[in-house]
């Protein structure tokens, strides 16, 4: 057992302090000695290079050490001591200089790596944002521009249109030239990019129109596709007024209006043969989908033009896989295919690529999206860029200061020019406001700006229904006839359509709207657009802000920013090159002044928040009670129950029918479409008439003819 005893404590604890302290001044005389002998080496090493090589046998007198001076041996153990010591300190220094991978310092020090665009995108056909009329253009312009048709010319005229915006001047002479050109040939595809408000809709409205005129039978050669209903049913009315002196006719395809109607619009059968009614189509990709798979002799073999607008909206999101349906439709209708091809070597791979004819593509968007995944969806043939910027580089040093310019040039790396232009004609401020008084500052700019005319944007459906409940209140205990109104995603077709009315003709102020407005729709006459929320991305800021300034006409963009949200707007504005210097002031006594009165709408809001909140409930119970009771064995359930249980499932289906008469009444269909009226052989047709009733028929018929 002594073998595994341990001594747990020391006999003298004085003595092991005392070897501690030993060894402790042992190693600091060694530590001394090493640094003493360095330096000494120095002095040697110094002492060597200054004398000749011939007397370096011979010992220096001034090198000593502790009052003695020591031989050659000891001096070449010096020397090495010091060369190691010299080594281990170099070793040591080598190694701090190791890169440490994640470190802050080496991110900040690195490169940017800048993309490198191809060369369409890299060098585009530059075109000006400035709308306006210049004094030396003549009133009529249109009489100059001799591409156009005089159909063309007279129903521009029609519409008021006496010249053309530059976007149209560069790029429709562009595509009629190019369709000018012998069969072999095919036009390059074209892609648009240009502010809002500059043009573009005409720009390839023109063209397809004055193209597809001189057809001799009627069938679907031009698509259109928009990615919300609103924007389609405005550039329908466009293609809609341009057609009217031409043989061509246009088609709507969207949530507007019924599907079977749609159908009776694009195709007829004549002798078991399906014939097309229409020429061009405006559609939405959703329904586009429904007909391609729904729609007997529906056919899109003979295409022509395929027409993007807002490409950049349609790339982004899915849209029920549009594009992929079309590809596949086309491919089975016809040798035709829709995906572009490398450019032909000779003139035999040029008539053999002939023989598939594709598509012209045109691209338009105020946002265009240079990424290349998505623009490799779209399979472009050998693409043009049109793209704007400001007319000259006087109005650059009037918008950018030096120094936001130079960030700019920085951040934009790789984008092509003219990415995020805005109109020449648009003043674009901000105001700064605490969080909790914004409702209560957009209420006093609008009382002292005496606004007729505006859009406010939010970031949500919620708060775009909270702000305008507030505004509400606040105007209606106010003197001031000024209306406000919501329209958001959650409103019906119907009354989205009413509003735009309302709001067009001046019968309702102010829009109180979430970003489903801020793409495309074209409302004349807007003077200010507000952004109340700061968007999220630049994309949204550039097509809120786009919808005034629009053809040439004066507007201004006004952004509420908190303190916290200003440095984050301001880093949102110079990733494009973009900086607001203008701030917009508002009373600093707003507080004050209407203290009681949004108080009081705040309350309100409450209130209503509470009851809406309390109506979702009980719909979500109802629903749940419903499913419980359709789900439910009746066979262990008494009669007693059974009764019940039909009670309350009777209940639900008069609140259902409720529901659906009240949706049913918003909803305004096409009074042209009438569904037809069934007989009641038609309604059950397996009904049999019972043979009592039939003999009692025969009899009233036989005293009838006595």
């Amino acid at each position: 057992m002594e073998l595994f005893a341990v001594k747990r404590y020391d006999e003298d604890p004085d003595k092991k302090q005392s070897d501690e302290n030993e060894i402790l001044q042992k190693l600091l005389k060694k530590v001394e000695k090493r640094k003493r002998r360095h330096s000494e080496t120095k002095k040697i090493k110094e002492k060597l290079a200054d004398t000749p090589r011939e007397e370096t046998t011979t010992l220096p007198k001034d090198v000593e050490h502790e009052g003695e001076v020591e031989s050659a041996a000891e001096q070449e153990d010096i020397i090495n001591e010091g060369a190691r010591y010299e080594q281990d300190e170099n070793e040591a220094a080598a190694a701090n200089t190791f890169e440490v991978l994640g470190d802050d310092k080496d991110q900040k020090n690195r490169e940017k790596i800048h993309a490198i665009l191809p060369s369409w995108l890299a060098h585009p056909t530059i075109i000006s944002t400035s709308v306006a009329p210049t004094s030396e253009e003549p009133e009529d312009s249109l009489q100059q521009a001799k591409f156009l048709s005089p159909q063309v010319r007279g129903a521009l005229k029609e519409m008021k249109i006496t010249r053309l915006f530059p976007v149209q001047t560069a790029v429709v002479p562009w595509i009629l030239e190019a369709h000018t050109k012998p069969a072999p040939f095919r036009p390059r595809d074209v892609c648009v990019s240009a502010p809002t408000g500059s043009g573009k809709t005409l720009a390839f409205a023109i063209p397809v129109v004055q193209i597809l005129a001189q057809r001799t039978e009627c069938k679907i050669r031009a698509l259109v596709m928009l990615p919300v209903a609103e924007l389609a049913l405005q550039v329908f009315r466009v293609f809609k007024k341009l057609c009217e002196k031409t043989d061509l006719n246009v088609c709507l395809l969207s949530n507007l209006t019924p599907i079977a109607m749609e159908k009776e619009k694009l195709v007829e059968m004549y002798k078991g043969k399906w014939y097309s009614k229409v020429d061009i189509v405006i559609s939405t990709p959703g329904r586009l989908v429904e007909h391609l798979h729904s729609t007997e002799g529906f056919c899109l073999k003979n295409l022509k033009f395929l027409v993007i607008d807002e490409a950049d909206r349609i790339m982004d999101a899915v849209f029920q896989n549009w594009l992929y349906h079309l590809h596949a439709h086309v491919r089975t209708t016809s040798d035709q295919l829709l995906s572009g091809q490398a450019a032909p070597l000779c003139y035999n791979e040029l008539e053999l690529a002939w023989t598939n004819l594709q598509p012209h593509k045109l691209l338009f968007s105020a946002t265009l999206s240079q990424d290349p995944e998505k623009l490799q969806n779209i399979r472009l043939f050998q693409p043009i860029l049109f793209t704007s910027v400001l007319a000259n580089l006087e109005e650059l040093q009037n918008k950018f200061v030096e120094h936001a310019e130079k960030k700019a040039s920085e951040a934009r790396g790789g984008d092509f020019i003219g990415k995020y232009t805005t109109p020449a004609e648009l003043t674009e401020k901000f105001c700064v406001t605490q969080p909790r008084l914004k409702p209560l500052t957009l209420y006093a700019l609008i009382k002292e700006n005496n606004w007729k005319k505006f859009l406010c944007f939010t970031n949500s459906v919620e708060a775009a229904g909270r702000l305008a409940f507030v505004l509400k209140t606040l105007f209606d205990k106010d003197e001031d006839a000024i209306r406000i109104d919501e329209l958001t995603s959650s409103r019906m077709q119907g009354g989205k359509k009413t509003l735009l009315e309302n709001f067009r003709k001046g019968q309702i102020n102010g829009l109180i709207c979430s970003d489903a407005l801020a793409r495309g729709i074209d409302i004349p006459d807007v003077d200010i657009v507000i952004s109340y929320d700061p968007p999220r991305h630049i994309k949204t800021y550039i097509h809120r802000i786009g919808r005034t300034a629009r053809a040439g006409r004066l507007g201004t963009a006004i952004t509420l920013v908190s303190p916290p949200e200003q440095d984050n707007f301001n880093k949102l504005l110079s990733e494009v090159g973009k900086v607001i210097t203008e701030e917009q002031q508002s009373s600093t006594s707003i507080e004050e002044l209407n203290a009681r009165k949004y108080q009081e709408a705040l309350e309100q809001l409450r209130v209503k928040i509470a009851k809406d909140k309390r109506i979702r409930i009980l719909e979500m119970n109802r629903t749940r009670e419903l499913k419980e009771l359709e789900t439910k064995d009746t066979s262990s359930m008494t009669v007693m129950e059974k009764l019940q249980m039909q009670a309350t499932l009777d209940m639900h289906a008069k609140v259902d029918k409720k529901q659906e008469r009240l949706l049913a009444s918003k909803r305004q269909l096409s009074k042209k479409f009438k569904p037809k009226k069934l007989t009641k052989k038609e309604e059950q047709p397996d009904l049999k008439v019972p043979k009592k009733n039939s003999e009692k028929n025969k009899k009233n018929k036989v005293k009838k003819m006595k």
